[in-house]
């Protein structure tokens, strides 16, 4: 049984989607796309960080992302807002994937 079913994984979403659109805002569309900028999923919640968390739970580079890694191959280094939503959705696959791999079978 998958430990982030359905409902999580749509809760798990809005996290990442707040935490991305609170950097968008905050530093500028040039800071999402940056090396290293990860999201990571710990015991106390979804952050971005750039590498400072150990051992999270799980995690992803934001530029290894389908949707980010179309605008950085295409030498843009400022992510447009719209954007935004679907990197959180891809995210969160990514996570609840890596999550789900811990639960017991």
């Amino acid at each position: 049984m998958p430990l982030l079913g359905n409902a999580e994984k749509a809760e798990l979403e809005q996290v990442i989607l707040q935490r991305l659109s609170g950097r968008y805002d905050k530093l500028g569309p040039e800071s999402i796309l940056i090396d290293g900028l990860r999201v990571v999923a710990r015991g106390a919640g979804v952050e971005l960080d750039l590498g400072e968390t150990p051992d999270p739970l799980a995690a992803v580079e934001v530029r290894t992302l389908f949707t980010a890694l179309l605008y950085v191959s295409a030498g843009t280094a400022a992510l447009p807002r719209d954007a935004l939503a679907t990197l959180a959705s891809e995210a969160t696959t990514t996570l609840a994937n890596q999550i789900n791999r811990i639960a017991p079978r």
